[in-house]
Order: structure tokens, then C-alpha cells, then sequence
């Protein structure tokens, strides 16, 4: 009989055990994880415009495009200069302007934002590519093609 009662017990202190384990996981909150395939933009197009010593990119982008936060214009000018690349070379920036929402030079309408890249050479050929990076520290950043802008 004491053999029974004994194994009640612990019976009775693991389910109790169980118990407060399950009521303690209760109301528990975590941080929000990214989920890659519903919070990644994506680079729909890129327009290129010269206006004297400015480059104004009008950008358009999908998917969840709210989450763009920063975004970088990596540039290299091509010609002849002791710092110039060669349109033909593989793609290195000599300058790197970084754009922060709420910016002068960064307009944002619905899917469409509008950078304003100045103090460049009006008579030099750039090479532009823009980095935008995800409120989502997690989710890598996001490059778009290789435009190539030639002076007006």
C-alpha cells in the first residue's frame, strides 16, 4: 500500500510540475522575426535624369515597400582621369552618397522614391547602382542594376 501512495506522489508533483511549466510559457512575448519572403522590396525600375552637376533617380519599387529605410548611391565616373573607371571594367565606386529617410535630397511617394545625387562633374559618363537596406536589420540589403548615365 505505501508503494502506491508514494508513486501517487510523484505522479501528483509531475503533473503540478507540468502544469506550472505550461502556465509559465502564458502571455510570453518575443520580438518580431522577419519573415524574408513577405518583408523584402525589390527594385522594380531605376530612371536616371541629368540636371547640371545632379543625378535625380526615380525609383519604383515592389513588394513590401514600406520597409525601405536607407539607401545608397554608389557612383563611379568613366573616362580618361587619373580616377575614373573604364565602362568596360568591372564596377568600382569612387563615391558613396548615403540618403536617410526624411532627407531634403530623399522623396517618397507610395512605391516611388526620388534621389538627388549633386556635386558631380556635368561632363563625365557615371555609373550608378543603388543599395537599399530593409528596416529589418536581419534582411540583407538589396542592390539594383548597373545604370549607366551619360552628361545632357
Amino acid at each position: 500500500m505505501k508503494k502506491n501512495t508514494g508513486l501517487s506522489l510523484i505522479r501528483c508533483a509531475a503533473l503540478a510540475l507540468a502544469a506550472l511549466l505550461c502556465l509559465s510559457a502564458c502571455g510570453k512575448r518575443e520580438w518580431p522575426i522577419p519573415v524574408s519572403s513577405q518583408d523584402k522590396f525589390r527594385w522594380r525600375s531605376v530612371e536616371l535624369q541629368r540636371n547640371q552637376g545632379c543625378i535625380i533617380l526615380n525609383c519604383e519599387l515592389s513588394g513590401n515597400w514600406e520597409n525601405i529605410d536607407t539607401v545608397k548611391v554608389l557612383l563611379e565616373s568613366v573616362g580618361n582621369g587619373p580616377d575614373d573607371g573604364c565602362a568596360s571594367c568591372p564596377f568600382t565606386p569612387r563615391k558613396t552618397i548615403v540618403f536617410n529617410p526624411g532627407d531634403a535630397a530623399m522623396r517618397r511617394d507610395m512605391n516611388r522614391i526620388v534621389l538627388t545625387a549633386c556635386d558631380l562633374d556635368p561632363g563625365k559618363t557615371y555609373r550608378v547602382q543603388i543599395i537599399g537596406f530593409n528596416s529589418f536589420a536581419r534582411i540583407a540589403p538589396l542592390a539594383s542594376e548597373l545604370v549607366l548615365s551619360a552628361p545632357k
